[in-house]
């Protein structure tokens, strides 16, 4: 039987609110099991940057474009700053946490997006995932603490997704592991129907054929399409649970949606 795995993948908005994330870390370290953390930043690098008169700007369609400058910020932020943070609450709560990118041992490498038809700049899609690394950490009782930054195997740093960063390590895990994935999200209690506008008719479960009638009514926000589309690929390379849940809902095992 393969030993258990959860990785626990954080919205940036969830890491700044203090009081939340010492909650949600408590939670966290009393999950059983081989544990790792994915985690964003939030609007934290916007805050740094503008102190620092750094303009990040945007493509038509809202996402940021990463520059040279923005992409000095991003890691500084992310890999340092935040991330250093996280290690600091998690040893406080006993983990053995050891905090990094994927840069750091090779973990991970991408390949920088093409740049049609929207630049977006410094921004990778992952190639590799160095598992065989990750499993010697996780062997050791450590407890890695992944800020979604990659290269490109050539020199140069590029930014990740924090969520696809998750499912990318998580899938490349399913070979020695039993993995879970839980997506801690800011505001959203899971997958919600938005037929009677109720933020709490959330799914407890959410099976494939299920979904595929509640998307063809028009049931459920596009908004929430690719985070199920993401959970349910999981699901397919053989993650055995994905769970979208609220942070403030973290320590309840039956809140959230579940996709099995």
């Amino acid at each position: 039987m393969k030993k258990r795995l959860t990785i626990v993948n954080v919205d940036g908005i969830v890491v700044e609110d203090p009081q939340n994330l010492k909650a949600l870390i408590r939670d966290f370290a009393a999950i059983e099991g081989l544990k790792l953390f994915v985690h964003g930043e939030g609007t934290m690098a916007s805050m740094v940057a503008e102190k620092m008169g750094i303009t990040i700007r945007q493509t038509s369609d809202g996402r940021d474009i990463i520059d040279d400058r923005v992409m000095d910020l991003v890691t500084m932020v992310y890999g340092g700053l935040v991330n250093k943070r996280l290690v600091a609450i998690m040893q406080w709560r006993g983990l053995n946490a050891l905090g990094m990118t994927g840069v750091d041992l090779n973990l991970v490498q991408s390949t920088k997006v093409p740049v049609r038809p929207v630049n977006v700049g410094r921004v990778g899609t992952v190639r590799r995932v160095n598992s065989s690394m990750l499993i010697k950490l996780l062997e050791e009782n450590v407890v890695p603490v992944i800020a979604p930054l990659t290269h490109d195997g050539k020199g140069t740093l590029l930014n990740g997704d924090v969520k696809m960063f998750a499912y990318e390590i998580a899938r490349t895990l399913t070979i020695a592991y039993d993995v879970t994935i839980i997506n801690v999200m800011g505001e959203e209690n899971g997958v919600v129907l938005t037929s009677n506008g109720d933020p709490n008719s959330v799914i407890p479960m959410l099976r494939r054929a299920q979904y595929r009638s509640l998307r063809e009514k028009g049931l459920i926000n596009p908004s929430a399409y690719p985070a199920i589309d993401n959970a349910f690929s999981a699901i397919d390379h053989g993650v055995s649970e994905v769970v979208l849940v609220n942070a403030t809902r973290f320590s309840d095992l039956q809140a959230g949606t579940h996709f099995k």
